[in-house]
């Protein structure tokens, strides 16, 4: 069950996330040395601003100083030679740097013969003298708006349209292996009850304010997934003050970042975004805490990635894809009731309940025999998701209804459930 009472939910906020990180700090207070840019709105979310103005997510180098290259082999003629009578020293490795264009080089052959191999053909003399390359001006479209910055790969549209998880001689090994995989990474359900200081509602504002984290720096789902996971065995294990456990948040979502992003933000942002609530060695140490708890395993299974194989298996449309992701991250917010359902399980249910509710038809015969699960087997989770889905406008955490109100998810969030699911099981 949900706890509905407003009052108790601003009190574990407060609790959860310490004054310094609510919506009002973040959109007022300027951190010394910190630049914002003044262009960027903050993002509202459910009627209070998730962060303030975030700084671009450049990473500054620090000013080095010259280093000297004594020491070292280098293939620069203009090198000091050394003193007379002493022996070079024999390095482990040289150092070559490349001349400039159209600086003479020197001719290193002092046989006639040897330069006479070098000579070129008169065919290709004939060409007349090279021109250089014309600058390309096509300007990349980089939006200077985000935080990350962005990787651009010269790969085709046919190269990255490619998902080995939806190639038919692997997606059945990999299936089978994430199957076995998730049962290794799962975390104890029910372990809120053994926590002495936290509750289910502090730790769902937590993944509350991890989603907002998520969409202020660009992060990939999976980030997003990685992060709950690895909180969920972190609290299996440890018992945590309600002071420290945005700095486990805070914390695993690094991890998941560096795991799973191109370009992760830096350490210094995430201290950022909990307003300095925490030093930069409180998060390094508790990184560190957490990698030691979850003994370095951090390719863990997630409902996302089930889910990718099963939309890309089936080639559902894109709309059901947006609703099933919705469905599955919403299962997130509230551990107590979805945490005793395998990952699997889950993404399997979120299809199902995604397919009916757009298509009007029932779980697919091509997944049942992927993942071995029939209708009848799936139908207490994909109940518990049903009335997730009809209370999520009620629920006091709001960010991932928010984020699906997009364009770029279909609106899917405020898509109508089905009344009833009782043709479901009459369309099996």
């Amino acid at each position: 069950m949900f706890r509905d009472s407003r009052n108790d939910a601003s009190r574990d906020r407060e609790n959860v996330l310490p004054s310094g990180t609510k919506a009002a700090s973040w959109a007022n207070q300027e951190p010394g040395g910190r630049e914002r840019n003044a262009g960027r709105a903050a993002t509202a979310v459910g009627g209070r601003k998730a962060f303030g103005v975030l700084q671009n997510n450049q990473p500054l180098q620090p000013h080095r100083k010259p280093v000297s290259t004594s020491g070292f082999i280098c293939s620069n003629e203009n090198s000091v030679p050394l003193p007379a009578g002493k022996a070079p020293t024999k390095q482990s490795f040289t150092i070559h740097v490349d001349e400039p264009d159209g600086a003479p080089r020197r001719n290193t052959s002092s046989n006639g013969g040897n330069a006479a191999s070098l000579t070129l053909k008169s065919t290709v003399l004939s060409l007349g003298n090279c021109k250089p390359l014309a600058a390309n001006e096509c300007a990349a479209d980089v939006s200077f708006d985000s935080p990350m910055v962005l990787g651009m790969s010269i790969s085709s549209d046919e190269e990255k349209q490619v998902n080995v998880n939806a190639l038919p001689e692997y997606a059945d090994d990999i299936h089978k292996y994430l199957r076995e995989m998730e049962l290794k990474c799962r975390p104890k359900a029910g372990y809120m009850k053994k926590q002495p200081d936290i509750t289910n509602s502090m730790r769902a504002i937590l993944v509350d304010w991890l989603v907002e984290v998520g969409e202020e720096y660009k992060l990939q789902n999976e980030t997003l997934y990685l992060a709950v996971n690895y909180i969920d065995r972190f609290l299996s294990s440890m018992s945590v003050l309600r002071g420290k456990l945005q700095l486990v948040g805070t914390a695993a979502m690094l991890l998941a970042s560096k795991f799973e992003e191109i370009y992760p933000p830096e350490v210094v942002e995430f201290v950022y975004i909990t307003d300095d609530t925490y030093t930069k060695k409180q998060v390094l140490r508790m990184e560190h805490l957490i990698l030691k708890v979850l003994s370095f395993d951090l390719a863990a299974p997630t409902i996302n990635q089930f889910l990718n194989q099963y939309v890309g298996r089936e080639k559902a449309s894109s709309k059901i894809e947006s609703l099933s992701m919705y469905l599955a991250e919403l299962s997130l917010i509230d551990s107590e009731i979805f945490l005793k359902y395998l990952p699997s399980v889950l993404a399997a249910s979120a299809f199902c309940l995604a397919n009916y509710t757009i298509s009007r038809t029932s779980w697919p015969r091509s997944l049942a025999q992927l993942t071995g699960y029939i209708l009848e087997s799936l139908m207490p989770c994909v109940m518990d998701l049903y009335q997730n889905y009809l209370k999520a406008s009620e629920h006091a955490q709001q960010a991932v209804r928010e984020k699906y109100k997009s364009s770029k998810y279909h609106c899917v969030s405020i898509i109508d459930p089905p009344h009833s699911l009782d043709l479901l099981l009459l369309k099996q």
